[in-house]
């Protein structure tokens, strides 16, 4: 009774691999779990952009000063940024992914997809830890 908004709480603030396993350990369907945790943990991604998009309009200085210091990096930004937030998420969170992403002024067409495959991949890597995937095939 209880497990369940334990499971929205934990995806949405702990991030998606939590809840992963908190619901597989449960017992709720894996595959479920999967898909709702990825759900949540966008949800959030998305009200964090909104966020520092609402920061931006609300302090209009801040973002002509972010764009001045990034001014001769974006177009390496602009070619490179959604590998590196894909591949970011081994250090960061994708909510800290989303947050500099918009501090480096991405473009949403390529910040938001990155940030759903980033967090497809950690749903998938977390789920083969919780299913005890990784066990079977490094045995």
């Amino acid at each position: 009774m209880y497990e369940f908004p334990i499971f929205i709480i934990i995806s949405v603030t702990l991030e998606c691999g939590m809840g992963i396993l908190f619901g597989v350990g449960v017992g709720y369907d894996p595959i479920l779990v999967y898909i709702a945790s990825i759900t949540l943990n966008f949800l959030s991604v998305l009200a964090v952009v909104a966020l520092i998009d609402r920061l931006f309009r609300w302090k209009k200085g801040l973002g002509d000063w972010i764009k001045k210091r990034l001014g001769r990096g974006q177009k390496l930004i602009d070619k490179y940024g959604s590998i590196g937030i894909i591949m970011g998420v081994f250090i960061l969170s994708p909510i800290q992914l989303a947050i500099i992403g918009k501090l480096l002024y991405m473009k949403p067409t390529r910040l938001l997809p990155s940030l759903l495959g980033a967090i497809i991949l950690v749903a998938t890597i977390y789920l083969g830890i919780a299913l005890g995937v990784f066990k079977f095939l490094l045995a």
